[in-house]
């Protein structure tokens, strides 16, 4: 009984010594990869961003694109005569976000009243 208990002793420190040479090479391994896999941790993050958020995305690049086009000051005059000539739009625009921000309840008595 002792000779077996002996050689398993043996087994399992030979073992031990094989998982520890195992976690070294991992842990070497793990450097190589620790920058590429970072990059692509960044990369997923914006496309869930960019999922998660189209109008906000879809926005930005229309300003960034009219910016180019006119620059500010063009972009400037052209939102000013916007607000001048069409005050109806900015009164529709206001309109359409007091429905936006009101609660599903506060829309359905609207609807019944109305």
């Amino acid at each position: 009984m002792k000779k077996r208990l002996a050689a398993l002793a043996h087994r399992r420190r030979g073992l031990l010594e094989k998982i520890e040479v195992q976690r070294i090479d991992v842990a070497e391994i793990s450097v190589h990869w620790q920058k590429p896999l970072a990059l692509v941790d960044v990369g997923l993050k914006a496309v869930r961003f960019i999922h998660n958020h189209p109008a906000l995305m879809a926005g930005g690049v229309t300003a960034l694109l009219a910016w180019r086009r006119k620059g500010i000051v063009g972009l400037a005059l052209e939102g000013w005569r916007l607000l001048y000539l069409y005050p109806s739009a900015l009164a529709f625009g206001l309109k359409f976000l007091s429905s936006a921000t009101r609660s599903p309840n506060e829309k359905r008595n609207t609807e019944v009243n109305n």
